[in-house]
């Protein structure tokens, strides 16, 4: 009888040993980041698959990023179509762009949420305008990017409608 008080005894202080888990958290200071971001490299290569499933056309992008904070870049989109179709597209397209990184929640830099401020460059126009979109970069520094935008043709004449930047792009740093 003895044997079993101790044992019921014994088995309810057993489990409460195992329940204290000791915490640890890792502090990431802006250094850390920075270093972790350049270990990645700052240049980046993208393609946009959006473009070449709807249009037919090849839309590439390169991307410089200047720290965690902001980068600058431009695409250049290549109409492959033959027919003008819904949607007329100027055969070449050059977009500059500069961006501003927000709300990372991963130490990667130059990813999360950013806001984009660009000019679209084409025989028929010039238009100014702002996208916003978000960027994901894993471990191997491969992106997953998803943007929207809207631009002002400021070029006059028949050609004054808005300008629509739309993306999703799958690229690589180096």
């Amino acid at each position: 009888m003895k044997n079993f008080i101790i044992i019921l005894f014994l088995i309810p202080l057993v489990s409460f040993s195992q329940d204290k888990v000791q915490k640890v958290e890792v502090v990431k200071s802006d250094t850390q980041i920075e270093e972790f971001t350049s270990s990645l490299g700052k240049n980046e290569i993208r393609v946009d698959f959006l473009d070449f499933l709807v249009f037919p056309a090849l839309t590439i992008a390169y991307e410089k990023s200047n720290n965690s904070n902001s980068g600058f870049g431009a695409t250049l989109f290549i109409n492959m179509s033959e027919d003008d179709g819904i949607l007329d597209y100027d055969p070449i397209i050059l977009t500059p762009y500069y961006r501003f990184y927000f709300l990372q929640t991963e130490d990667f830099g130059g990813n999360g949420i950013f806001a984009e401020i660009f000019t679209q460059l084409s025989s028929s126009k010039i238009a100014p305008g702002f996208a916003i979109g978000k960027k994901w970069i894993n471990r191997k520094g491969f992106t997953l990017e998803l943007l929207a935008g809207v631009g002002r043709n400021l070029s006059g004449g028949d050609n004054d409608e808005g300008v629509a930047r739309l993306g999703v792009s799958i690229g690589k740093r180096f």
